[in-house]
Parts: C-alpha cells; sequence; structure tokens
C-alpha cells in the first residue's frame, strides 16, 4: 500500500474529482432540464420559450449553494465503511434544501418570470444525476482506489477486547487492515488469530516501527495517566487515535460536550424526540402517514383478510400485549399468522425459522412483513408510530430490563411498525444486545429524514423475517 502521504494525496485528489463532477451534474441538469422542458413537445408552452440565459443566475445560485451543503455533510471526504444508501440520502438532502432556497428565491426576484415547472424537473433531475454518478464514483473508489489507501490500524487493549472487535471483521474491511495488536494484559497463550505486536509498555517503540495510520483503544481499564501517554505517543507518531465507543459496557451513540462554567462535562446525548416540536411534527406525520396507508391497503386489508379464513381456522385479525412508550400496555393489531392457541403448551416464546405453528399462508405473511399492516390502526390510535422500536411483550421485557444494559430506554419514544434494527436485519432471534443499540442509535439520532429513510428501506428489509 501506499504511504502515509500517498495516501492523503490520493483522497484529496479524488475529493477534487468528486467537485468537478457534481458541478458538471448541475450544468448538465439545468440543460436537460431547459430542453426537456421548452424543446421536448410533451409540455405545453402557453407563454413562450424563454431565452436560456435568463437561468444563468439560477444556476450560478445552485452551484454556489449546493457544493458547500453537499460538503458540510462529509460527502467530499472518502468514507468507505458508509454504505451507499445512506450517501444517497445526505446527497438527497442537500438537493431538496439548495431547491428550496431557490423556490424561495424566485418569490422574491420578479424581474424574470421562472417557470416553476423547470424548477421542480431541474430538482428531481438533479436527485437522479447526482445519486447516479456518485454511484459510478463510489465503485470506482472502493474497486481501484480503496485497496491502496486502507488504512493500517493497530488495536490496543485486553485479549477479550480484542477478540470482540475480531467480530466486527466486515467493517475493517471496507475501511482499513489491522495489522496487529498491542496487549494492555500480559498474558501466555496466543489469544487470537491477530498479529501481536507487544505488551503496552513498549507502545511508542512499536508506533515507531510499524508506524499505522490508525491507533484503536479498547481498553479504558488503563490509568487515566496510561491513556493519556498513548493519545500523545499517537499525536508524536502522527497517527490517528480513537476509542470504542461503549465504555464501560455502556451501549451508547453519541456524546455531547457541555460547558458549565469552564467545567467541561461530556453527557449521553439528548434525544431529539424529547423536544415538543419534533414530537408535533413526528405524530401529524403519522397521522397522515397511517391514513393513507390505510386507504392505499384497503384492497390487500380485503384480500388477506378472505385468504385467512380459507386457509386456516381462527379470527383474521391477531391481538397481543405489547409494551408502548412510558411502560403502557397496548393490544396489537396483525394478520393471523399462526394457528389458533399456538402457545397453549409452549407459553411465550420468539418465533423461530421454519416454525411449525405458522400456517401456509402465515409463512409469506411473514415474510413479506404484510402480517404487519394492521399495526397502522394502532399508529392512527397513536398507540405506535410508523417508525420507532418494536414493541415488545410484557413477558419478555421483564426478562430483558435487568439483563441488558439501557434497555428499558427503548420505551422513552413510541414503538414503531418498523425501525433502524429491521432494516438491519435485526429481528425475530437475533441478538436483543444489537437490537438495543439499533434502537437508541434511532432515539439519540432522529429526524424526518432518518424515518423517511427507514420507511424507504423497509420495502426491501426481509431479512431474517419469519
Amino acid at each position: 500500500m501506499l504511504n502515509r502521504l500517498s495516501k492523503k494525496r490520493v483522497n484529496i485528489y479524488f475529493c477534487g474529482v468528486l467537485i468537478f463532477n457534481d458541478f458538471l451534474v448541475v450544468l448538465f441538469a439545468f440543460l436537460f432540464s431547459y430542453l426537456f422542458r421548452f424543446y421536448s413537445g410533451f409540455l405545453p408552452t402557453p407563454l413562450g420559450i424563454p431565452v436560456i440565459n435568463n437561468y444563468i443566475f439560477p444556476l450560478l445560485f445552485v452551484e454556489a449553494l449546493l457544493i458547500p451543503i453537499i460538503n458540510r455533510r462529509g460527502l467530499y471526504k472518502p468514507q468507505p465503511a458508509k454504505k451507499f444508501i445512506d450517501q444517497s440520502f445526505s446527497l438527497v438532502k442537500s438537493v431538496c434544501i439548495t431547491m428550496l432556497f431557490m423556490f424561495a428565491g424566485t418569490f422574491f426576484y420578479r424581474e424574470v418570470s421562472y417557470s416553476r415547472l423547470l424548477i421542480f424537473i431541474i430538482w428531481f433531475s438533479l436527485i437522479f444525476l447526482l445519486v447516479g454518478s456518485r454511484y459510478f464514483w463510489y465503485l470506482f473508489y472502493r474497486k481501484n482506489i480503496l485497496p491502496k489507501v486502507k488504512k493500517e490500524i493497530i488495536i490496543v487493549g485486553k485479549p477479550e477486547s480484542i477478540e470482540a472487535l475480531k467480530k466486527q471483521e466486515k467493517y475493517f474491511k471496507s475501511y482499513g487492515e489491522i495489522t496487529g495488536f498491542i496487549s494492555t494484559r500480559r498474558h501466555d497463550q496466543q489469544v487470537t488469530d491477530m498479529k501481536d505486536l507487544g505488551y503496552i509498555d513498549d507502545f511508542e517503540e512499536i508506533l515507531e516501527k510499524t508506524k499505522p495510520d490508525e491507533v484503536i483503544l479498547a481498553d479504558l481499564a488503563l490509568p487515566r495517566q496510561r491513556v493519556v501517554d498513548i493519545i500523545l505517543i499517537s499525536e508524536k507518531m502522527m497517527s490517528t487515535f480513537k476509542i470504542v465507543a461503549e465504555l464501560l459496557d455502556v451501549m451508547v451513540q453519541q456524546f455531547e460536550l457541555e460547558n458549565a462554567g469552564g467545567l467541561n462535562l461530556i453527557k449521553i446525548k439528548e434525544s431529539s424526540l424529547n423536544f415538543t416540536y419534533n414530537r408535533f411534527l413526528k405524530r401529524t406525520i403519522d397521522i397522515f402517514g397511517s391514513l393513507a396507508g390505510l386507504i392505499l391497503c384497503s384492497p390487500v386489508f380485503f384480500i388477506v383478510s378472505i385468504l385467512i379464513k380459507r386457509d386456516s381456522k381462527g379470527p383474521v385479525f391477531f391481538l397481543q400485549e405489547r409494551i408502548s412508550e412510558g411502560g403502557r400496555i397496548f393490544k396489537i393489531y396483525k394478520f393471523r399468522t399462526m394457528c389458533e392457541d399456538a402457545e397453549k403448551t409452549t407459553g411465550p416464546v420468539f418465533v423461530k425459522k421454519d416454525d411449525e405453528r405458522c400456517t401456509r399462508l402465515g409463512k409469506f405473511l411473514r415474510k413479506t412483513n404484510i402480517d404487519e399492516l394492521p399495526q397502522l390502526f394502532n399508529v392512527l390510535a397513536g398507540q405506535m408510530s410508523l417508525v420507532g422500536p418494536r414493541p415488545e411483550r410484557p413477558y419478555f421485557v421483564e426478562q430483558f430490563k435487568d439483563d441488558i444494559p439501557r434497555y428499558m430506554s427503548r420505551h422513552h419514544i413510541k414503538p414503531g411498525i418498523t425501525g433502524w434494527a429491521q432494516v438491519h436485519g435485526l429481528r425475530q432471534n437475533t441478538p436483543m444486545e444489537e437490537r438495543i443499540k439499533c434502537d437508541l442509535y434511532y432515539a439519540e439520532n432522529w429526524s424526518i429524514w432518518l424515518d423517511l429513510k427507514i420507511i424507504f428501506l423497509s420495502f426491501f428489509a426481509l431479512k431474517n423475517a419469519y
């Protein structure tokens, strides 16, 4: 691989390519939209065809605003570990913010009459062209550049922490390569297949010899001064220093720095849903979204109801107690997918793959998530949200609340039909700890855009649906 300086230069050049790409995309989107609107023959032009020069100022405005907004979202620096779908949503947000400003500007600038339809065509053209071109460069970077500029990483920690990080190999493959580990505990035998670089007492000598791009500390039980020394030595050797975020086994995604009279305090980030305005906005979307969903899905309700009655004995709908926000109990609605009295002999248990209690139709309904559609009634009633942590049964809540750190924190917000854990395939018998991490991430990072992203991804989230 390249040396550290060469890697940085390659990434800088690639970012320059992305900026030039986006500049050309904006130019092409304007030209294409103008020709399509006024010369394609598909759309009427009752007021005639304006000269293209009238749109030079809006073009320059979008160029000047869109590229800084994209840069603000970190999309001009390589993010190999970030999924393209995440980058795409950031691009869509950047375009929408830019075009809203442009659209507002046309109401104040009255010297030229701009075609509102043309603005909307530009809007959608920009989204399509930006996402499409960025996908090409995303593939190009991962195939041709990433193998040469991958970070060389050293892990510092006790053997069990290092073994836990080894399980995150998928992340490191798209981000960097672990060249070895430095142990903070003496050990007599091989603890992992990672290369053992030595003991923490020789940290400076090891770094001077290996010259890694990044040092990750995975053992916060070290004395404070030792941690400070590791940070200072890493900076001295020009290696980026990072700490594993799960401090003291507490699952948390983000911290906030708070200054109290000159004293810097670190606190767990407060959820955006603690603010009244955001709750009102989310509830408004839930009401209109559930109403639209019930109207659009009414034919599905009718057909599925008939099929369930024909497929097996029992009611169409299945009602079950679940825990909602604040620990309140409510009845969740689902299409029945199992035989009657399915838990009569087993008691409360999670559904397993190829569960014999599922009916023939039920297996299809669960695999396609159609069985969840009746929960739109729960959303309309205010017991659930379209997006949020999946509601759990009281029986399992009692089991998990003492065994899993911060488990009850997920009940500070309304449960949802779909959620961040579900779109990542974490459902049914997948580890509850991983699901809680996703639920807490959602609560701490909530936004309308995140909800829209989860709803979109839910149509393709079929992993572990059984």
